[in-house]
């Protein structure tokens, strides 16, 4: 990108005559930097590195010394602003794909490609803005008014439920609860239609499993009748998750713990649904030959 473009585009201050002309590359990683890179100095003790390393280009939120005058110094009032502004304008006519987020964190944990760019902070802004040939994904609750976007939708997939918290998928048993039925075949059709490499073996931190003894201490998958639901938010995605795992545990004892109901883990219960908070779990401390 030509530095006069960029200087337009993010409303920058070009504090000197540079005379290099353009960049190459977007970094706020110093040891990304390479020649003709333009480095977003979050911490100005790295500007020597990265000039050192090869960057055209420093963008600064304050005025810094120019110990450089050949290459371009630029002054930003925000730098997550001017990373957004530049990622549009690279990715004016590329299509940005839209999915619920347990497509994307299924897509997340699945994916095996490097072209996979899923948008949330400057650090992916960043990367699909370095990204020739990439597929990039966002949010649908976040789009923020692209041009072009599309949604990922369902494929018919053939998925059965092995139990509460596993499912089977082209024969092979899966980490998915079956509540996530119709994001997995999403992000089924995403990879396939993509001809994108992607792995059965996942997880994901929503509906995990925490196998635990009376006294909250983990244990091992499937050594205890306890287990605490984690990574549940009370969001738009609960009621069905709650549905699930009511109408799968109709003969145990199940409970819903939020921040201000603790004090429910002390009773008995089978399953725990942990909702909107991270459960703190006690140290198993094996006892010494001497020990009482």
């Amino acid at each position: 990108m030509k530095i006069e473009t960029l200087v337009n585009l993010i409303d920058g201050e070009l504090l000197n005559r540079p005379f290099i002309s353009e960049v190459v590359n977007f970094t706020k990683n110093v040891d990304d930097v390479s020649r003709g890179s333009c480095f977003f100095a979050e911490d100005k003790n790295l500007i020597p590195l990265a000039i050192k390393n090869g960057a055209y280009a420093i963008i600064t939120d304050d005025y810094v010394s120019i110990t450089d005058k050949e290459i371009a110094w630029i002054k930003v009032d925000n730098f997550s602003k001017v990373i957004f502004k530049i990622f549009k304008y690279e990715n004016l006519k590329h299509q940005i794909l839209l999915a619920d987020k347990i497509t994307l964190k299924l897509i997340k944990a699945m994916n095996l490609d490097k072209r996979v760019v899923i948008l949330k902070n400057d650090d992916d802004f960043l990367k699909a803005i370095n990204l020739t040939d990439k597929f990039l994904l966002m949010d649908k609750s976040k789009e923020n008014n692209f041009a072009n976007t599309k949604e990922i939708l369902k494929s018919d997939i053939d998925l059965k439920q092995v139990s509460l918290f596993k499912s089977k998928f082209k024969n092979q048993e899966i980490n998915l609860p079956f509540v996530y039925k119709d994001s997995f075949s999403k992000a089924i059709n995403f990879f396939e239609t993509n001809d994108i490499k992607y792995t059965l073996e996942f997880e994901i931190d929503r509906f995990k499993p925490i196998f635990v003894d009376g006294l909250l201490r983990e244990v091992g998958y499937g050594e205890s009748d306890r287990v605490l639901i984690t990574g549940i938010e009370n969001d738009e995605i609960f009621f069905d998750e709650l549905n699930y795992l009511i109408e799968n545990t109709k003969h145990a004892k199940s409970i819903i713990v939020d921040n201000n109901r603790k004090e429910l883990l002390k009773s008995n219960f089978n399953f725990a649904m942990i909702v909107g908070f991270d459960v703190s779990l006690k140290e198993t401390k094996e006892k010494r030959l001497f020990d009482d």
